[in-house]
């Protein structure tokens, strides 16, 4: 399989930015800081079972098989193409439910933007949620058609965002604790089966280091690049989960924290106790700036997936095609643009925005999970890597099995466990389905091309 030329147009700094934007979504603070400060141990035990054997397993896997494609690639080098193609498609299609998420919550965002008092009302409309969820994703798909040398600025941007709302948290949280009106300190929460869920939420937070690897040919140096890029954005991203964590804790009772707008609320009752109102504005934009530009980055580096099993025939080879301008892979995107806006819509249906947004998110989590069984198995495999790799892919494989179990757990957002089971069950494994019968069928079609080529003529078929 030769993937045709494509810019090399990632830098040191476009790669950290662009993990950084991909891992720290503060938006995953609200649904698992409910166990008040045992949250902040979750997080630490997160990092070090699952973030830490990720990383370490994606260095020696993307030195060991550089090239576009990531967990794709790695899978189908050690394991075959049928479990290249499943890896590669959950790793893809969990994408479908994540930039949805991603694209809810930013929608929930911005409606601060137009002033606190309206928000409430405009985080329940399905019709302003629509609205500002396919709006973007259009502009972020028509900003990567044009090119990754355009598409990551949306990322870039997204990144420094990030750092922005970090900051506004912190200062609200500090504000609030300056004039005497900060802590809600909850004490400790016992021991719970939603906390398992929680723990996979955290571990599902965790991922996007590994999503710069699905470009492994339109980054710059690879080779001197990839491992400062993992290890600044690990920092942060730890760092940055920790922090928000703790001021949000301080600013609000978590058992009024919301799903959809929790930041928000907690910076809104810190930033009217301290008088310091004019934050959550600005906050809202760059908050949802940051969201947005997670959105972007998922996006961007998911399609890769499609794109190169459209090169290798495991998917329709259509997707495999090249922008003859723009140099991307168009028809990856708009197909990854036209799935991801329907699984929005069909989220929203028969759901409140915060249960759909539970649905998207355990769905996401699952998926997303699975590809990493294959990663962690294959860097335990590898030729050339040390014991201290393959421990850590015996302890990210473990890690791995205990979220992927833990995710089906319903939480107290959800009214009918039924249907959230069931949503969650025909969100999993549909796609996954779909996966396999497109696989099935590309397979069918390359074997009656080689039978054809076998049967046909040396010198080609004849004409009257």
């Amino acid at each position: 399989m030769n993937s045709p030329a494509m810019p090399r147009t990632l830098g040191r700094w476009d790669l950290v930015l662009l993990k950084i934007v991909a891992v720290v979504n503060i938006n995953n603070v609200p649904p698992v800081a409910v166990y008040g400060w045992v949250s902040l141990g979750l997080w630490m035990l997160a990092f070090v079972a699952f973030f830490v054997p990720e990383a370490v397993a994606v260095l020696a896997l993307s030195r060991r098989y550089p090239g576009e494609g990531g967990v794709y690639l790695w899978a189908r080098r050690q394991f075959g193409d049928v479990h290249g193609f499943l890896a590669g498609w959950c790793y893809w299609t969990n994408n479908l439910f994540y930039v949805p998420v991603l694209l809810v919550y930013m929608a929930g965002i911005f409606a601060f933007a137009g002033g606190e008092a309206r928000a409430a009302d405009l985080v329940g409309r399905k019709v302003f949620v629509l609205g500002v969820s396919i709006g973007w994703l259009a502009l972020i798909a028509s900003a990567n058609i044009r090119g990754l040398a355009v598409g990551k600025w949306i990322q870039n941007i997204g990144g420094l965002a990030t750092f922005g709302s970090i900051a506004l948290v912190l200062a609200s949280a500090a504000a609030a604790r300056s004039a005497g009106v900060g802590s809600h300190a909850p004490s400790a929460a016992g021991v719970s089966w939603e906390m398992a869920a929680s723990f996979a939420v955290m571990c599902n937070a965790l991922v996007g280091i590994e999503l710069a690897s699905t470009m492994g040919d339109e980054i710059r140096d690879p080779a001197r690049d990839l491992g400062p890029a993992i290890a600044i954005a690990g920092a942060v991203s730890i760092a940055a989960y920790l922090l928000v964590t703790g001021a949000v804790l301080t600013l609000v009772p978590v058992d009024r924290l919301g799903v959809i707008q929790g930041i928000m609320q907690a910076v809104g009752a810190g930033a009217r106790a301290a008088r310091v109102e004019w934050i959550v504005v600005p906050l809202a934009i760059v908050m949802g700036l940051a969201t947005g530009g997670a959105a972007s980055a998922w996006f961007a580096g998911s399609s890769r997936i499609p794109f190169v099993a459209g090169l290798a025939s495991a998917l329709p080879p259509a997707l495999g095609r090249v922008h003859p301008r723009f140099h991307s892979p168009h028809i990856a995107l708009i197909t990854c643009a036209a799935l991801a806006g329907t699984f929005t819509v069909f989220s929203l249906v028969g759901s409140t925005v915060a249960e759909a947004y539970q649905v998207l998110l355990k769905a996401a989590v699952i998926i997303q999970l699975i590809p990493f069984i294959y990663v962690f198995l294959a860097v335990m495999r590898v030729e050339g890597v040390g014991a201290a790799a393959r421990a850590a892919g015996v302890v990210g494989l473990v890690t791995t099995t205990f979220g992927l179990c833990a995710a089906f757990l319903p939480t107290s957002d959800v009214t009918s466990v039924v249907l959230f089971e069931t949503k969650l069950i025909v969100g999993v494994a549909g796609p996954t389905a779909l996966g396999w019968l497109l696989f099935k069928r590309a397979q069918r079609g390359e074997r009656r091309a080689l039978v054809a080529q076998a049967f046909r003529p040396a010198n080609g078929p004849r004409h009257p």
